[in-house]
């Protein structure tokens, strides 16, 4: 089976609507995994038109009434995968941003051990609120983020200064720009056999085109 998987789409919070690429790229699949910040339900709505949806909560939807579970496990051709946003306590989460800032490089401060301790017995765990897209192994599990739908380096309407765009610049400056870069993941799993993952960069606007 094919699984889509995506993450930090944002819509209506930054992105007035969910890329038409997202959709087009996720035709084919037999599920489909979100990992959080989704938003707005119209994102779910038309990802249930593509196939079925598993989502978690993400720290941007505990005000948009969605209801959803904070984690999720699912189990596809005999293959359990983890789901869940990411986010840890604030405390954390700012030490992560500061030591990112000063080493000139992302630094999560252990959230892969974290991660796998919270999803427990799994053989994948699919996360998102970094927007950063990885794929590493820890312990056995392979962890996939698959970078955000939603990207600062992909959004033309982005234009921050300062000290805070500074320090995004700082931390990111170690990653390649594909990794960073408006993105999602499609994972195949087949029975008996390894999982395997594709990250796939969005190439499209990730913004409605507007006629000149």
């Amino acid at each position: 089976m094919r699984i889509g998987a995506v993450a930090d789409t944002h819509v209506l919070e930054a992105l007035p609507e969910l890329p038409p690429e997202v959709l087009e790229a996720l035709e084919g699949c037999g599920l489909i995994l979100h990992a959080g910040d989704v938003t707005d339900r119209s994102v779910l709505e038309q990802l249930e038109q593509v196939a079925p949806v598993v989502a978690v909560e993400g720290d941007h939807d505990r005000s948009a009434g969605l209801g959803l579970p904070r984690d999720a496990v699912v189990e596809v051709e005999g293959h359990r995968i983890g789901l869940t946003h990411g986010r840890r306590a604030r405390a954390r989460e700012i030490v992560a941003a500061a030591l990112s800032t000063a080493r000139g490089r992302v630094t999560t401060l252990g959230l892969e051990d974290h991660l796998r301790r919270r999803l427990g017995p799994v053989e994948m765990i699919v996360y998102g609120h970094l927007h950063v897209a990885s794929v590493s192994r820890r312990g056995g599990v392979t962890l996939v983020n698959p970078g955000g739908v939603y990207s600062l380096s992909s959004d033309p309407a982005y234009h921050a200064e300062g000290f805070r765009a500074w320090a995004y610049a700082r931390a990111l400056s170690s990653v390649p720009a594909s990794a960073h870069h408006a993105s999602m993941a499609l994972i195949q799993a087949e029975r008996g056999e390894p999982l395997q993952v594709q990250l796939r960069s969005l190439v499209k606007p990730i913004r409605p085109q507007v006629p000149a």
